[in-house]
C-alpha cells in the first residue's frame, strides 16, 4: 500500500494510517538479533506462523516495505 501511495495510485490521507499500522506490526516482528519472525513457511498450504518462524523471502519483503516507507517519509508534507 505504501508503494501505491508513492506511485500516486492511492490517496495518502485515506491509506497512510493503515500503512503506518502495518509498518508498526512489521517492526515488532523483528527480533533483537535482527531475525524476522512470523514468516509463513513454505508448504502445501497455509498454517499458523509463530514468532520464531522465518524464511529468507520474508526478509526481502520487509526490506522492500522499508524502502517504500522511507520514500513515503521523504515526501511527507
Amino acid at each position: 500500500m505504501a508503494w501505491g501511495i508513492n506511485a500516486g495510485l492511492l490517496d495518502r490521507e485515506r491509506f497512510e494510517p493503515a500503512v503506518r499500522k502495518g509498518w508498526s506490526a512489521l517492526k515488532r516482528a523483528v527480533h533483537p538479533n535482527g531475525k524476522l519472525g512470523y514468516v509463513q513457511q513454505i508448504g502445501t498450504g497455509p498454517r499458523q506462523a509463530g514468532k520464531n518462524d522465518t524464511q529468507y523471502y520474508g526478509t526481502g519483503a520487509l526490506l522492500m516495505a522499508a524502502c517504500e516507507i522511507t520514500k513515503l517519509d521523504a515526501t511527507k508534507q
